[in-house]
């Protein structure tokens, strides 16, 4: 039942990753292999903040966007379900990251 659960969630974080990418043009995840979410934004998008929150929504770390592609390094995180949210002005971008 674990597993049924497990493989559904992982189902529904992929499928929310891949609509992100086509609804978002300023930030397309080009990968989310070996505990690191690495991401391309648009030159708007620099400046900005990645918020990185757990399951109970508690702030783990906000990192800035400094260049067009940023790795978020999840190899130190316990294992879970983190939501990674971008921010800049008006703009909020949220994406969902399960480490194993």
């Amino acid at each position: 039942m674990k597993v049924l659960v497990f493989v559904l969630f992982f189902v529904s974080v992929c499928t929310t990753v891949s609509l992100a990418n086509e609804r978002h043009s300023s930030i397309k995840v080009l990968s989310t292999k070996r505990s690191v979410l690495y991401f391309k934004n648009s030159r708007d998008m620099i400046g900005a903040t990645i918020e990185i929150e757990n399951e109970e929504h508690d702030l783990i770390e906000a990192i800035p966007v400094e260049k067009k592609r940023t790795i978020v390094d999840f190899f130190f995180l316990a294992p879970g379900a983190y939501t990674v949210k971008i921010k800049k002005d008006d703009k909020e971008y949220i994406f969902e990251y399960v480490n194993k």
